[in-house]
């Protein structure tokens, strides 16, 4: 008998976003829990610690969105990889990995910490759309049309990336589903870079 999976996730967080795209991506059977953000006690019981995305796949835990993308690969191997047995690209999806972390992240972070704020900082709104759009200028020069980042099909190079740039790139229709992603679309903007607001459309397809 096939274990449950059973998702612990906030609606508007990138690696949330992440976690959910990958069981898609690979049409992994799953349920999904949202996680009130004032109230953490559930994942804490369920993992010992407070963030978000948590998977449960029977008796396993496993928190923190880059590893559950490798837990997904590791045993589901029937699916779709987004890794690789291949020590270059491999190496290069976890170059990825860390840039999103360390380029596009903080930019995502600040605004979120502006939303927070009884009124946005236009200084720090500033600084977030330049790092943002610093970010999502490099996926531009690496994107082909209808590309990917490494190789010729999805990995968890593309689901990382065009996840955490997702705030940059809310369309009007998604604006209108949560406080969030209607602030973003007001504040947050990636500019000319069509290749990869076309790329994150087809990443985020996923995300249901």
């Amino acid at each position: 008998m096939n274990k449950a999976v059973t998702l612990y996730h906030l609606l508007v967080s990138p690696n949330s976003i992440k976690a959910r795209t990958a069981l898609a991506y690979k049409k992994i059977p799953h349920e999904k829990i949202a996680v009130d953000s004032a109230n953490r006690e559930p994942v804490i019981k369920l993992s010992g610690q407070p963030l978000t995305p948590v998977l449960k796949h029977g008796d396993t835990i496993v928190f923190d969105s880059y590893a559950i993308l490798r837990y997904l690969d590791a045993n589901f191997p029937d699916t779709p990889r987004l890794y690789s047995a291949d020590r270059a690209t491999i190496k290069s999806i976890e170059q990825w990995e860390m840039f999103s972390r360390t380029e596009a992240g903080p930019g995502v972070s600040m605004m979120f910490g502006q939303m927070s704020a009884p009124a946005p900082d236009p200084e720090k709104v500033k600084q977030a759309n330049a790092l943002i759009n610093k970010a999502a200028s490099r996926a531009e020069e690496t994107l082909k049309p209808g590309g990917w980042l490494v190789g010729d099909a999805p990995t968890a190079a593309d689901l990382t990336l065009a996840t955490m740039l997702y705030p940059g790139a809310v369309p009007e229709s998604a604006a209108q589903r949560s406080r969030a992603e209607a602030f973003f679309h007001q504040h947050l903007k990636i500019q000319s870079a069509p290749r990869t607001i076309e790329w994150i459309g087809r990443v985020m397809a996923w995300d249901r």
